[in-house]
């Protein structure tokens, strides 16, 4: 099965945060979205505490002045925003 086909099983999470902007992932599941955003957090120095978490979030409704110009493309599995 090739990766396009199996993007209909993914989701976008957007995951707020009090000491960022947030955290963008492309996952299979909520868990699996949190663990990566997890590792995002840990590789920047930051706690990871979520206030609210967004499925499939509409990528036209986040900050459009520093989070979409600096995002990864969100339709792959994996962290899109930060770009690490």
């Amino acid at each position: 099965m090739s990766e396009d086909l199996s993007n209909d099983l993914l989701h976008r999470f957007w995951f707020e945060c009090p000491d960022c902007l947030g955290y963008g992932v492309t996952a299979y599941t909520r868990g699996e979205a949190e663990s990566i955003a997890r590792d995002a957090a840990t590789a920047l120095g930051k706690t990871f505490t979520v206030t609210n978490v967004i499925e499939d979030v509409d990528i036209s409704k986040l900050d459009q002045g520093h989070v979409v110009p600096n995002m990864r493309a969100p339709n792959f599995h994996g962290l899109w925003y930060p770009q690490l």
